[in-house]
């Protein structure tokens, strides 16, 4: 029930975000000038960099937490330490690049719906957003708490740590997958949009 209330809620965030931009860019119809657009631009290359650089200290830090250090405290520390990476980049940085990527979108002649790869990039990041809220959490809570006591010797902790290291894989796919259409801006129009 929980994992459902965090989808919902976390819908009902996007959903107002996406609806206040929304809103102030109909009734500030002006679209940006090429040097707003720069700088928007570079905020949301930025974001992308917090989300993509958070995920792969999280991915090193679950990785060499085994791999390299047996000692239970150095384990469980390098698991607590992980929040930090989701609390002051992956947070930010997804939350950031949706914002500014949704304000590009509705301030520049791309639009929000006009380009199919701008579709795919809206939906994808609020697949990776949806992820990283339900999933991903239950995963970090339970390697974090299984690293307290004798993580070596507990077959639970190695299912929770690969299921970790799959639930990082999958999120750093899907950034990756949204940077490169990002840049080859692949699909084209939709039909809709050029009959106007």
């Amino acid at each position: 029930m929980a994992t459902f209330l965090d989808i919902l809620s976390t819908l009902v965030i996007i959903a107002v975000m996406i609806g206040i931009m929304f809103l102030i860019s109909k009734y500030k119809p002006n679209k940006l000038n090429i040097k707003q657009r720069r700088n928007w631009l570079i905020a949301h290359v930025i974001f992308v960099i917090f989300a993509i650089s958070g995920l792969l200290g999280n991915l090193v830090l679950t990785l060499v937490s085994t791999a390299i250090v047996a000692d239970q405290i150095q384990i469980y520390s390098a698991h607590f330490l992980t929040r930090y990476f989701i609390w002051f980049l992956i947070i930010p940085g997804i939350f950031g690049s949706f914002i500014t990527g949704i304000w590009l979108a509705l301030r520049t002649k791309w639009e929000l719906t006009k380009y199919y790869w701008i579709i795919v990039k809206t939906l994808g990041t609020i697949t990776a957003i949806l992820f990283g809220r339900t999933w991903m959490p239950i995963w970090l809570e339970k390697i974090t708490f299984l690293s307290q006591a004798n993580p070596m010797h507990n077959p639970a902790y190695f299912h929770s740590r690969q299921m970790l290291i799959l639930g990082i894989s999958i999120a750093l796919g899907i950034m990756f997958f949204l940077v490169i259409i990002s840049y080859i801006k692949p699909w084209g129009k939709r039909s809709t949009a050029q009959a106007n």
